[in-house]
């Protein structure tokens, strides 16, 4: 039977502050072995009388998070240190660290994951985008090719996870299969070649992994995604989704709106029978030279606290330089100036007010 004590003790040590009790221990070994997930335990340890009698108002920084992409040292500093940001989300792209097959490049996640956790923040990796020697289009290989080899996806996955998995507890397989852009497969093959294989092999290293997905875009057929992508849902610990709207107050609310044949995410969460597994919103977030991002952030953060069944949610993202993704999402601008949002999500992570970290140039790496 499979002793789950660190990982217990971990999240005693991170939520309640103190080491893990015999009883304490015994009980959540008992449920992770009956098929409690780690973020059951850990959403447990967050809603106990213990945790809110110290934290009477810090339930909500626990339920947020930041992408980040492949952030350098003083941004890891300073969205950990001088933000307060406890969960960020980290590209593990494929493509950069295997260039060329069994050549594997880590010299830069090994810095960022390592310095993740010593500043104490928990970490979501996307592992995605395949590298042209493993193209299924070897004539003109894109990123967003499905892999001419189930193999060669699963032999960089198990890499990954052996590195990484004291630290990094949380692995998504993909970035919003259901966008050309990131996928040009259908969607089985992102069920049967990617998801599947990738979560068995977190399995088999560590059941005590947790295999967030499927990380849709809430865009076009996406509940026919959803629906495939439900079938392994067996395979999956968390259920995350992507959402952008034009308003911050929509964003939440509409998970939940029915349409005319279209049933809201949360209806099909009930539907498909997996109600019962955390759900996490991984994306959402608005241009900050075409909307009033504090604003948008503030609203989001304001549904958030009504909205319990959304366990914990992402925002996109931390810094508008270059290869960051979309240019104007960013909380802090090119020259690292702080945006609005920047302190409206300080005020919310750091209510005793700081300083920020480091106000002048951070160092970037990409």
């Amino acid at each position: 039977m499979p002793d789950f004590a660190r990982v217990i003790r971990d999240a005693y040590r991170e939520i309640l502050e103190r080491d893990a009790d015999a009883e304490g221990l015994a009980g959540y070994n008992g449920q992770m072995n009956a098929g409690m997930s780690e973020a059951t335990m850990r959403e447990a340890l967050l809603r106990s009388p213990e945790f809110a009698s110290r934290n009477p108002a810090a339930d909500l920084p626990a339920r947020l998070g930041l992408n980040v992409h492949i952030p350098s040292d003083p941004m890891i500093d300073d969205v950990t240190r001088g933000l307060g940001m406890r969960w960020v989300r980290l590209d593990f792209d494929w493509f950069r660290i295997e260039p060329q097959q069994g050549v594997l490049h880590w010299e830069e996640l090994d810095r960022v994951v390592s310095r993740t956790a010593a500043r104490g923040a928990q970490m979501l990796a996307t592992l995605a985008y395949t590298p042209s020697w493993a193209s299924s289009n070897p004539d003109g290989p894109r990123t967003s090719d499905p892999p001419a080899g189930t193999g060669s996806w699963t032999d960089f996955v198990r890499a990954a996870i052996e590195r990484y998995r004291h630290e990094v507890r949380h692995w998504q397989f993909w970035n919003e299969p259901n966008v050309r852009e990131f996928w040009t497969g259908s969607r089985a093959q992102y069920r049967t070649q990617i998801l599947e294989p990738g979560a068995s092999v977190a399995r088999a290293i560590d059941p005590g992994l947790q295999v967030v997905a499927p990380g849709l875009a809430n865009l076009g057929d996406w509940r026919d995604w959803f629906r495939e992508a439900m079938k392994a849902r067996d395979a999956i610990d968390i259920i995350d989704h992507h959402d952008y709207q034009r308003s911050g107050r929509e964003v939440l609310l509409d998970l939940e709106r029915e349409r005319p044949g279209q049933p809201s995410l949360r209806t099909l969460i009930r539907q498909l029978g997996v109600e019962d597994k955390p759900f996490w919103l991984t994306e959402t977030g608005v241009r900050s030279d075409q909307a009033d991002q504090r604003r948008y952030y503030e609203d989001v953060v304001g549904v958030l606290r009504e909205k319990t069944w959304v366990n914990r949610l992402f925002f996109f993202h931390y810094w508008d330089g270059p290869g960051q993704g979309d240019g104007g999402f960013g909380i802090v601008n090119e020259d690292f100036s702080p945006k609005p949002a920047y302190y409206f999500l300080q005020s919310v992570l750091r209510p005793t007010g700081v300083t920020r970290l480091v106000p002048g140039a951070l160092g970037t790496t990409r």
